[in-house]
């Protein structure tokens, strides 16, 4: 149905960017609402591959950095969150002079290229937190309503099945031959792509604005409680695993209502896997799940055996799937018609990054998830930020824990997310601020 006009949405996107500068104005402020609102569309492809593959992302933020490049370039040397800007240099000159080391270099430097509209998207978002205190909660709002919109494809696509989508062809882990299983994606390619978003975005509703109605409490409830369907529709154990684990970190970080409000969840969670996934077999891929571990262990240890042969610089930014063709050919997938398929990650997204990055380019990756939480964490306990902060750090944990079986991040809603976890810990403001809207009991 949708993928009809796949050719026709990615200019649909860029005249509403259009339309929402005319109308609200050539700032800041206006192009990040517009990305996180309308999030859906931002994976959208304005040039094919063989023009680099852009995406409307990529077209916004280079028009946001050439046109507000004052805004950019500003640097307050007092801030202490110029840490991260640091290590995004670090991370662009492994991410460069891997590809000058590299097999194969014109894709690593593609790679290179295609990492700058994330970081200046990072860096408009943050300063624009720390600038007006009052963006923080617009932004929230934008990403729950992209939220929504995520969540209302799933249970359309549950109705009227595949063909309601974005793409003319769906990945294959979508329907499984051996167990009949329909994996819903929603609006991505890939279903466990589509899990992560749902899992990671969920913990969005559990951040109530002071003033909120008792109505507005229920509502975000009833989502979050949705989500739980969404997810499991998706069909991703990781992804309902990392949910899990981020449900237990707001069980003992948030406040009292939030236990009994996780605790809810849960027993819902525990109805959704007994009869929604009796209902569809999602969850029958379970009793594979040794068979699969094992398959996915062999490709791991080849994918670390990459990553010890080019420690420092690895094989270079998005060069996995030319690696395997040439010097590691047991990795592939046999599909319709005996046709091969190489695999362009090793079903792990710390391995491909390990492995194309090499053991410093992992490093650094890391440090950009660990020290946010650690921050998070260390000003929780000191009081210095309320008990909201856990909704953030759960939503990053349970993406973290699902990154784990498949690299998710090629996909800009996916990133954008993760960023987005990651800039609302950082700039979380401080608990002493009365700007800070603070939960209401109910």
């Amino acid at each position: 149905m949708l993928d009809k006009l796949i050719y026709i949405l990615p200019g649909i996107a860029l005249l509403l960017f259009a339309l929402n500068i005319y109308f609200k104005g050539n700032t800041v402020q206006s192009c990040l609402l517009f990305i996180l609102t309308l999030l859906p569309l931002m994976d959208l492809k304005i040039t094919n591959e063989a023009w680099g593959g852009f995406k409307v992302f990529d077209a916004i933020c280079i028009y946001s950095v050439v046109f507000l490049l004052k805004d950019f370039t500003t640097i307050n040397r007092y801030n202490p969150n110029n840490f991260y800007f640091l290590l995004f240099v670090l991370f662009a000159v492994i991410v460069l002079l891997g590809g000058l080391a590299s097999e194969f270099p014109s894709r690593a430097y593609l790679n290179f290229f295609k990492i700058m509209p994330i970081f200046i998207f990072a860096r408009f978002f943050l300063t624009e937190c720390y600038k007006d205190p009052h963006f923080y909660l617009k932004a929230i709002k934008g990403l729950k309503i992209a939220y929504l919109i995520a969540l209302s494809f799933v249970l359309i696509q549950w109705v009227v099945g595949l063909r309601f989508t974005f793409y003319p062809e769906l990945s294959p882990n979508t329907i499984d031959p051996i167990f009949l299983i329909t994996r819903y994606p929603g609006m991505f390619y890939d279903s466990q792509a589509s899990g992560q978003y749902l899992a990671m975005g969920s913990f969005l509703f559990l951040f109530i604005e002071k003033d909120a109605s008792r109505k507005a409490h229920i509502f975000s409830y009833l989502v979050f409680i949705i989500a739980i369907v969404g997810i499991s529709m998706a069909g991703s154990r990781a992804a309902f695993g990392g949910f899990a684990l981020g449900l237990i970190l707001v069980f003992f970080m948030a406040a009292k209502q939030y236990r009994i409000y996780g605790l809810v969840a849960v027993v819902v969670g525990y109805v959704v896997f007994t009869f929604v996934s009796v209902q569809t077999g999602v969850f029958d891929r379970a009793k594979n799940l040794s068979e699969d571990f094992l398959f996915r262990q062999s490709i791991w240890k080849e994918a670390f055996e990459i990553s010890k042969k080019h420690p420092l610089l690895g094989i270079g930014s998005g060069n996995y799937q030319n690696y395997v063709i040439r010097h590691a050919q047991g990795q592939y997938l046999e599909v319709a018609d005996g046709q091969l398929v190489y695999f362009d990650q090793p079903e792990n997204g710390y391995l491909k990054i390990m492995s194309e990055l090499g053991f410093t380019g992992f490093g650094i990756f890391v440090l950009f998830l660990i020290v946010p939480l650690v921050k998070g964490f260390i000003n929780y306990i000191k009081g210095i930020f309320d008990q909201r902060i856990a909704f953030f750090m759960a939503g990053l944990v349970s993406w973290a824990v699902a990154f784990n079986t498949v690299y998710s991040i090629y996909d800009y809603r996916i990133l954008i997310m993760v960023v987005s976890m990651i800039v609302l810990i950082v700039s979380y403001p401080a608990y002493e601020d009365d700007q800070i809207p603070q939960v209401k009991e109910v």
